[in-house]
């Protein structure tokens, strides 16, 4: 069985990729770095989650 994301984890991923389409990609450094100048996200294992949620709707929309 796979791994199942936390409703919070979506809501947020969706949220930043929608006010900031532009400036994620599918690379999770990258947007792990960017989620952290946001300072959106304080907790680390929650933003590493974001990142790596952004990663997925990233690559489906493409």
């Amino acid at each position: 069985m796979g791994n199942i994301k936390q409703t919070f984890v979506k809501r947020q991923a969706f949220e930043l990729v929608k006010q900031n389409a532009d400036k994620f990609a599918k690379d999770f450094d990258k947007n792990k770095q960017i989620i952290k100048e946001m300072n959106v996200i304080e907790s680390k294992t929650v933003r590493n989650r974001v990142a790596g949620y952004i990663v997925g709707i990233i690559k489906r929309q493409i």
